[in-house]
C-alpha cells in the first residue's frame, strides 16, 4: 500500500511535470519580450496579467459577482494606466478609487479584502509601468526586480529543501522556512551585485543590501497570498496557467515587491548607476 502510493505520487508529479515546462516555455520568452521592447508591449501585457490577477481575487473574495467585480476592476486599472502614461498626476487615483468603492459595495461580507485587491494589485501595476518607463534605467531596472524576485523563489525553495529547519510561518505556508527565507535573501543580494557590477564595473552595496530587503518583501507577498488562498480553501488561485496555477500564484511576491521599489527609486532617489 504505502509503495502504491509512493507511485501514485510520483504519477502526479510527472503528469503536472509537462504543462508546467510548456506553459515556462511560452510564457518566459514573451514576458521578457515585452519587458525588453517596452511600451506598448509591456504596458499591454501588464494590463492583461492586472485584469487577470483582479478576475482570480474577485473570484475567491466576491464568488457571487466576481465578473462583474473583476471587469470594474479592470476598466479602473486600465483607465488609470493610461492617466499615468498621459502625465495626468495625482488624478491618475481616482479610477482606482471608484474601482475600490464599487467592490466594497459588492463585496458582502468580504468587503475590506474585495476592496484591499483592487487597491493591491491596482498600485503594483502602476509601480511598474513608472519604473519601466523610466528614461535612463527603465529596463534595467524592471529585469533587476524581476530577477530579484525569481532568485528569491528559487533561493528559497532550495536552502528550504536542502537546510530545513524551523517553519518561517507554518500557519500560512508549512512548506517555507526560516533557512529557505534567508537563502533567498542572500541569491537577491547576488542578483543585485551582478546587475550593478555589469552595468558599472563594481558591485554597489547598497543595492547589494536593498535587494536583500527586497527579498523579505517579497517573500511577505508570497506569504499573503498563501493567507488568502487559505482562508478561501482553494490551491491555486485559478488555472489560468496549465501546471502553474493562477497569475496570483506567479506574481505575488512580485506585488509587494514594485511598490516598495517604486517608493525607493521615486523619494529615495535609489539608481542602479
Amino acid at each position: 500500500m504505502v509503495q502504491s502510493s509512493e507511485t501514485e505520487r510520483q504519477k502526479d508529479t510527472n503528469s503536472g511535470l509537462k504543462p508546467r515546462i510548456l506553459s515556462a516555455l511560452v510564457m518566459t520568452p514573451v514576458a521578457i519580450a515585452a519587458v525588453w521592447f517596452g511600451s506598448p508591449y509591456f504596458d499591454i501585457l501588464l494590463f492583461l496579467f492586472c485584469a487577470g490577477m483582479m478576475w482570480e481575487w474577485a473570484r475567491m473574495c466576491v464568488p457571487a459577482h466576481y465578473n462583474g467585480v473583476s471587469i470594474v476592476a479592470a476598466v479602473a486599472v486600465g483607465v488609470a494606466m493610461l492617466m499615468q502614461m498621459t502625465g495626468q498626476g495625482p488624478l491618475t487615483f481616482m479610477p482606482i478609487a471608484i474601482g475600490v468603492i464599487i467592490a466594497v459595495a459588492r463585496g458582502g461580507k468580504n468587503w475590506l479584502l474585495a476592496g484591499f485587491g483592487v487597491l493591491y494589485i491596482s498600485l503594483a501595476g502602476l509601480s511598474a509601468l513608472w519604473l519601466r518607463n523610466q528614461d535612463a534605467d527603465g529596463l534595467l531596472t524592471i529585469m533587476w526586480l524581476f530577477f530579484l524576485v525569481w532568485a528569491t523563489d528559487t533561493g528559497g525553495y532550495a536552502f528550504g529543501r536542502a537546510i530545513g529547519g524551523p517553519k518561517l510561518a507554518p500557519r500560512f505556508s508549512p512548506k517555507k522556512t526560516w533557512a529557505g527565507l534567508i537563502g533567498g535573501m542572500f541569491c537577491a543580494g547576488v542578483i543585485g551585485g551582478l546587475v550593478t557590477y555589469f552595468s558599472n564595473d563594481a558591485v554597489n552595496w547598497l543595492i547589494v543590501l536593498v535587494s536583500m530587503v527586497l527579498a523579505i518583501v517579497a517573500q511577505i507577498g508570497d506569504l499573503g497570498e498563501s493567507a488568502l488562498k487559505r482562508r478561501f480553501k482553494v490551491k491555486d488561485s485559478s488555472n489560468l496557467i496549465p501546471g502553474h496555477g493562477g497569475l496570483l500564484d506567479r506574481a505575488d511576491g512580485m506585488l509587494t515587491v514594485f511598490p516598495v521599489a517604486f517608493a525607493i527609486v521615486c523619494f529615495a532617489g535609489l539608481a542602479l548607476r
